[in-house]
């Protein structure tokens, strides 16, 4: 009888124990998590004792989640914050920034190229590959640079990406902001203000309308094949097809890609083939 009562005792003492271990880690550690999805009504996802949770919340048509990013064989190991946005709609926008400091990748976005804003201290800071440079200076105006550089003071130095692509942008800090819960709020105040003003961009350019001009014969300068406003790649031997409302031509894998014509105000579905 003493042995049973003993083993009773020690199983109450272990399962109180885990118990707390269990409120632990999922109160405490995680309350940077938990009061983001007060804060934003959003929803609170528990992935287990040993992988963080995730947030999950809408803002402004699009969707929005929270969270460290995994752990992929063979990429660094040190903790990275996530804010990914999926769009609603397909956006024809392509943006890689990072700062200077932090290793670029083997190759940039398809299709992008270098874009220099005009903002001495911002392009000493930053390194901005994009297929519509317009677009991207029009995107990146002053609260946007600001944003951008708190983002910045976030990480440790050159430790955050923001990477645009049709259907998402994400903001990365390579850093752990789930550890104080001012930081992960911070982060994501300053990503949503990023992804604000693109959609803002991207409204006003479309509010602005397709126009048509005959601006007469092609000139010499303009010769050769046409580039697929997508990915920036000349469009030659590739199938291609036309959008139906404003004759503009694809790369037909970039159209079947976003789904929709490029060219911003014209909202063409519908593609020929070339």
């Amino acid at each position: 009888m003493l042995s049973l009562g003993l083993f009773v005792l020690l199983l109450y003492l272990g399962v109180r124990a885990i118990a707390k271990a269990v409120a632990w880690v999922t109160g405490s550690r995680f309350r940077a998590y938990r009061q983001l999805a007060a804060r934003y009504r959003g929803r609170y996802e528990n992935r287990g004792l040993s992988d963080p949770p995730t947030v999950s919340f809408t803002h402004e048509g699009a969707t929005i989640r929270v969270g460290l990013a995994p752990q992929v064989p063979g990429q660094p190991t040190y903790p990275r914050t996530r804010v990914v946005a999926r769009f609603a709609q397909g956006l024809p926008f392509r943006l890689e920034l990072a700062p200077v400091g932090r290793p670029a990748p083997a190759q940039p976005p398809k299709g992008t190229r270098p874009v220099r804003v005009g903002d001495a201290e911002f392009d000493r800071a930053f390194v901005v590959q994009a297929n519509d440079p317009e677009m991207a200076r029009d995107f990146l105006t002053a609260p946007i640079r600001w944003a951008l550089a708190g983002l910045l003071k976030l990480g440790p130095p050159g430790g955050m990406l923001v990477s645009i692509n049709p259907e998402r942008m994400l903001v990365q800090v390579d850093r752990n902001l789930g550890l104080v819960p001012e930081s992960l709020a911070a982060g994501v105040r300053e990503a949503l203000t990023v992804l604000d003003g693109l959609q803002s961009g991207v409204s006003a350019r479309q509010a602005e309308g397709v126009r048509v001009l005959d601006a007469g014969p092609a000139s010499a300068d303009d010769a050769g094949p046409p580039t697929c406003k997508v990915c920036g790649e000349p469009i030659t031997d590739t199938p291609r097809v036309f959008c139906s409302t404003c004759r503009t031509p694809h790369h037909r894998d970039c159209w079947e890609f976003i789904g929709a014509c490029s060219i911003f105000g014209c909202k063409g579905k519908h593609a020929l083939p070339g």
